[in-house]
């Protein structure tokens, strides 16, 4: 039942925002991306990776005491994942050592920033770890501007 609650909130959240993200060409097939990766002969990878493209919500906020951010929520893509991190696509640059929380349709997932690279004007692709879970974090925030600073100590999409 709760499960239902969260992708039926998220799925709404994910409809009334505007995504900014400019997709450039060699990205232009990824919804329709499947299966793993292939391996790179250099590649140190400790897991392998598998396309997982789809909407995701991006949740960030000041992590980093000298970059200053406004705590918003913003709509990206997820490209691929493994069992140690995720890239996926963001229309702002992050830096390395910056927490953001990612909001798919079926879970939240905690990351540190790992590197972006610039795509385009509007694109960055991120490489991002996972961190612990943090308990006090049960479902995003409801935001009455969610690209604004949100609303603390609310409800959800009340």
């Amino acid at each position: 039942m709760l499960e239902t609650v969260y992708s039926q909130k998220m799925k709404l959240l994910l409809d009334r925002l505007r995504c900014r993200i400019q997709l450039p060409d060699q990205f232009a097939d990824l919804e329709h991306r499947r299966g793993v990766l292939p391996s790179q002969s250099n590649d140190m990878r400790r897991a392998a990776r598998v396309y997982c493209p789809g909407k995701l919500l991006i949740e960030s906020f000041a992590s980093l005491p000298t970059v200053p951010r406004n705590h918003q929520y913003v709509v990206g893509y997820s490209v691929d994942i493994s069992s140690t991190g995720i890239r996926f696509l963001h229309d702002t640059e992050l830096y390395p050592g910056e927490q953001v929380t990612l909001w798919t349709s079926a879970q939240r997932l905690t990351c540190t920033v790992i590197r972006c690279r610039r795509l385009n004007k509007s694109c960055y692709e991120v490489g991002a770890s996972f961190v612990d879970e943090d308990p006090t974090y049960d479902s995003p925030q409801d935001v009455a501007s969610p690209e604004q600073e949100s609303l603390a100590g609310q409800d959800f999409l009340n």
